[in-house]
Parts: structure tokens; sequence; C-alpha cells
């Protein structure tokens, strides 16, 4: 178990935390958890699901862990969540209409939600007098929401620019493959550029060429 989790080293982190952040960090946590475990339970999406299940597993750890600073404090954590929770816990839920609108507008909520969470971590760590251990673990689990939502935004950005492809890219028709050859180039700026430079020298050379024979 990681040194961070122990009771004992929580019980010393607790000294000095302002529990009005921790109290919205833990609801926070807590809405995470359910919304997620609702979302896998919902979504026929196998990757998804899967996906789903991990983050629910990952933010009830977390949870429990902010938990345990609270109660050191004399804090009880709340068990209804925060307003902003419940409403990212709504996104994931209304009766698996989301689901529904394919897996862009999921990845998007998902992103949109660790970057509250995000914000949330942001405030806890704002206390001028946190105790080094607590820093620690509240940094170490605002890295872990980094990474979600670094992660699902880069799947949101490769999944819109795969729906950007031209029509034409698809099929098995001459000009679909050539689409399909050129489409690495034309959707990479520096290629292109090293592409058009290319072309010009040829073209340059050939009427140079040209001209010689008359």
């Amino acid at each position: 178990m990681n040194k961070m989790s122990t009771p004992e080293t929580l019980v010393a982190a607790a000294d000095g935390i302002e529990p009005a952040a921790l109290r919205h960090l833990s609801a926070y946590l807590h809405d995470s958890h359910i919304g997620y475990d609702q979302g896998r339970r919902l979504t026929s999406d196998r990757f998804l699901r899967i996906e789903f299940a991990e983050l629910a597993e990952k933010r009830e750890r977390m949870a429990q862990e902010v938990d345990a600073l609270l109660r050191q404090k004399g804090e009880a954590p709340r068990k209804g969540g925060s307003t902003l929770g419940a409403a990212h816990r709504v996104f994931l839920d209304l009766k698996g209409s989301l689901f529904g609108q394919g897996r862009a507008r999921v990845l998007r909520e998902v992103v949109r939600g660790e970057a509250a969470l995000e914000d949330a971590f942001d405030e806890a760590l704002d206390a001028e007098q946190l105790p080094a251990e607590a820093r620690q673990l509240l940094q170490r689990q605002h890295r872990q929401v980094r990474a979600t939502r670094d992660r699902y935004a880069a799947m949101l950005d490769e999944g819109e620019s795969t729906d950007l492809v031209p029509a034409a890219s698809t099929g098995s028709g001459l000009i679909a493959r050539f689409n399909r050859l050129t489409q690495p180039v034309i959707a990479n700026p520096i290629l292109s550029a090293v592409a058009v430079t290319a072309v010009s020298v040829l073209t340059a050379r050939l009427l140079r060429g040209s001209m010689r024979r008359y």
C-alpha cells in the first residue's frame, strides 16, 4: 500500500488544513466516483465501460484518503456531494441519453468534469499552512486527475480529427486511395510545406529543361 494512504500518515498530515476546501474536494470526488460508476452501467461501449469502472475505483480511493484528512480535523465528510459534482453526475446519468449521442459527447463531458475537479484541487492546494504530507497527497491526486483529463482530451481530439476526413477518402476507387495516401501530409502543416516546396523545385527544373530544348 502506498505510504501516503496509511491512516498514521494522514493523521500527521491533517494538522493545519483548511476544512472548507477539503469538504468541497471530498464531495466532488465522491460525486465523481458515483458518476463514473453510473456511467459504466449505462454505456454499451465496451471501451468506456472498462475505463469508467477503473476511474470509479480510483475516485473512491481518492475520496477515502481526503475523508481521512477531514476526520482528523473533526470534520464529517458531506454525504450529499457538491452542486458542481452533482451536475457532473447528471451528465453521466439522464437515463443513458448522453450515451446515445456518440463517444465524442461522452469524452467531452469527461474532459469538462476533470477540468472542474482540477479547480477543486487548486483551491485545496492554495492553503498557505498546508502540511508537507497533506500537500504531497493532494499533489499526487491532482497529477492523476490532470493525466486523466489530458488523456481524454487527446482521445477527443483524435476522434474529431478522424471525423474531419473528407468523404472522398472513403471507398476503394483510385481517387479515394490517393486521398488516403495524401491525408497524413495534408493534415500536417510541416509536411505540407515540405511537399509544396519540393513540388515547386521540381516544377522549376522541368520548366528550365523545356526552355533549353527550345
